[in-house]
């Protein structure tokens, strides 16, 4: 793939995600060594007020023409993404875990941990007693897992939804997702028993709940 057929933007993102291998960089003598500098002066990719510069920012900080900004960032994002010479050999020492939880009444809580003996799966039952009170519950099981990866750190994303695990609900309600039956909003707003009235899942009970 030619660095030509890459949009600024997405390769100045990249950069900024891989910021600390791009300063590796900084000393390797190349002519685009000013510009690297003045593009990782600010950590835009995971600092949240600060904002991606644009091509015109870079050349009136560095001094370049726009067209000249546009090739050393082609070849930083070469170096540091698409060279096998040039680019670094990433480690991941660190590991977070985040429990995303899906609690009663719409709310959502997040807790992170550094460390855990066993981290759960897919299907497996957790009792948190540490947000009963806000939540509405302290009985949850895994709906999801995610796999995040920033520079040195790899993140677990464990998401929880109230109740008991059930194995045909958990495989409907994600292919009504996949197949939209019911939209992202449904998804992340309707509660359970919402969902599973909404795709006629349990028609028996609703049955009964509308006669009694």
């Amino acid at each position: 793939m030619k660095e030509d057929s890459l949009t600024t933007k997405g390769m100045l993102l990249d950069i900024g995600a891989m910021r600390r291998k791009a300063l590796g960089l900084v000393e390797n003598g190349k002519p685009y060594n000013v510009l690297l500098q003045h593009i990782l002066a600010k950590d835009f990719y995971y600092d949240e007020e600060q904002t991606l510069p644009s091509l015109k920012e870079l050349a009136e900080a560095s001094g370049l023409k726009s067209g000249k900004v546009r090739k050393y960032i082609e070849g930083i994002y070469h170096d540091l993404a698409l060279n096998y010479e040039t680019k670094q050999m990433f480690s991941f020492v660190k590991v977070r875990y985040e429990f995303i939880m899906r609690g009663r009444r719409k709310r959502w809580l997040t807790l992170e941990a550094d460390h855990l003996p066993i981290a759960p799966r897919i299907g497996e039952e957790i009792m948190m007693p540490f947000f009963s009170e806000y939540l509405g519950t302290a009985r949850f099981y895994v709906d999801e897992v995610n796999h995040e990866f920033e520079e040195d750190v790899q993140v677990v994303k464990l998401w929880l939804r109230e109740g008991d695990f059930n194995a045909y609900w958990h495989y409907r309600k994600h292919k009504a997702k996949e197949e939209y039956e019911i939209s992202i909003h449904d998804w992340f707003d309707l509660e359970e028993y919402q969902l599973k009235r909404k795709l006629g899942v349990g028609e028996r009970f609703w049955s009964r709940i509308g006669k009694g």
